[in-house]
């Protein structure tokens, strides 16, 4: 599929499916105000092989899966959080209430009375402030599918467990006030994860990687790019906790399941948000310095179907030149180019990385030709015609098409057929 966007409408159309199996094509980059890019490509998934690798032959649970069900213990100086998978009963780790130490545990180490005794999901990390220590635990999830044949849930509600010696009146203050805050993360919507397969890699990267990453801990195996928690899982990292450091992605996940002429058939649409640059729209835009762009998100599309699957990506993020927006009472808020030194390899930088994992790009700009956005087109045009391995195709939608003549889209169609016969 391939996808266009002006302003606040999208718009996409069918491609060929690629043929071949390892086959990369020719990528599309479709910048606005934000920036598309498409790959499309078809491999056999080693499913079975997969499976097998799963579990060890003595039952246990390989060093890439995570515990799926767990106790949490409240004691009056700490917290212990048990595994309760079947397999792995004797992992287990405490946190002080004081301090926030974490001691790893093994075996029945603590034969004390608990306070409370609760079922959790999940850890999904350790946040350390000044303020103090705080646990962040999954309390409940929800099944929404399967990834290769691995179940995928979503973080339905998750809960913070404070780790402070709260005595003072003041603290508790502050204690109140830090509360408040994290809730906003406890409620953190869009957050996807497994306890037994990778979510952050697409397929297409993921079958070109050696598949001796299936015995690594699941958080190596995982693209840093795309793990939502990657801060708050450091401590179970040093700590060698990797039963428990389980990657989230934020984004969206769905899959639907149908017959095509009585052959079975899925469709699953894996949304992965970046966590480089992040922020509201408007609020920020364009690229660092290091060449990240506001608001980078890969979407896959996954088609199963007679052992075989087909892995279709897009990425979208700001357009990769320095620049913001004013934000004002005003409908359409400014536009301002920033002026630096440095604007030229920022966007070197950013292609080269796109290149480098996805292969040949070719940028179709549907911005308008006129008004702040034709500047920024014009600067970015110029940036982009500095760079040899990247087609530049400019189409003002807002012209072309205005008054609902998307017949005229024919034009970019014959513009681009070249790029659309190359991706397969």
């Amino acid at each position: 599929m391939l996808c266009a966007a002006t302003g606040l409408t999208m718009h996409s159309w069918p491609a060929k499916s690629c043929a071949g199996s390892g086959h990369v094509g020719t990528r599309l980059q479709v910048p606005t105000l934000d920036a598309f890019m498409f790959s499309p490509f078809v491999c056999r998934t080693r499913r079975s092989k997969m499976e097998a690798e799963g579990r060890r032959r003595d039952g246990g649970l390989r060093p890439g899966f995570c515990c799926r069900e767990l106790e949490l213990r409240e004691f009056h100086d700490k917290y212990v959080i048990r595994s309760l998978d079947p397999n792995v009963r004797d992992q287990a780790f405490s946190v002080s209430r004081l301090d926030g130490d974490i001691r790893p545990l093994t075996g029945d180490a603590n034969l004390e009375t608990p306070t409370e005794v609760s079922q959790i999901f999940g850890v999904a990390g350790i946040l350390r402030l000044l303020a103090g220590t705080f646990v962040l635990i999954i309390t409940s999830r929800k099944e929404v599918g399967s990834y290769l044949g691995f179940p995928i849930y979503s973080a339905k509600t998750m809960k913070f467990l404070s780790c402070n010696d709260v005595r003072r009146t003041s603290q508790k203050r502050n204690e109140r006030y830090f509360m408040s805050l994290l809730r906003i993360v406890e409620s953190t919507p869009g957050l996807y994860y497994s306890y037994e397969i990778d979510l952050t890699l697409n397929l297409q990267r993921a079958c070109m990687l050696d598949e001796g990453r299936f015995s690594k801990p699941l958080w190596k195996q995982a693209d840093p790019r795309f793990i939502w928690n990657r801060n708050l899982l450091e401590d179970l990292i040093e700590h060698k906790l990797d039963a428990f450091a389980i990657p989230f992605i934020q984004g969206s996940f769905q899959t639907t399941e149908f017959t095509v002429k009585k052959i079975p058939a899925k469709v699953t649409l894996i949304s992965r948000r970046c966590n480089r640059r992040l922020g509201t729209r408007m609020w920020r835009r364009g690229a660092n310095l290091e060449g990240d762009t506001a608001n980078f998100v890969e979407t896959e599309q996954l088609l199963e179907a007679e052992g075989c699957t087909s892995s279709f990506l897009q990425v979208r993020g700001s357009i990769p030149l320095l620049w913001q927006q004013i934000v004002d009472l005003s409908y359409k808020a400014k536009l301002e180019i920033i002026g630096h030194e440095e604007t030229a390899k920022v966007v070197e930088r950013h292609f080269n990385d796109l290149i480098q994992r996805y292969g040949t790009i070719a940028v179709l700009d549907l911005t308008d030709n006129h008004g702040d956005e034709g500047k920024l087109s014009c600067a970015f045009a110029a940036e982009i015609e500095k760079l040899p391995l990247v087609r530049y195709v400019s189409f003002d939608f807002h012209y072309h098409c205005a008054k609902g003549k998307l017949d005229n889209l024919k034009i970019l169609y014959n513009e681009i057929a070249e790029d659309v016969q190359t991706q397969g």
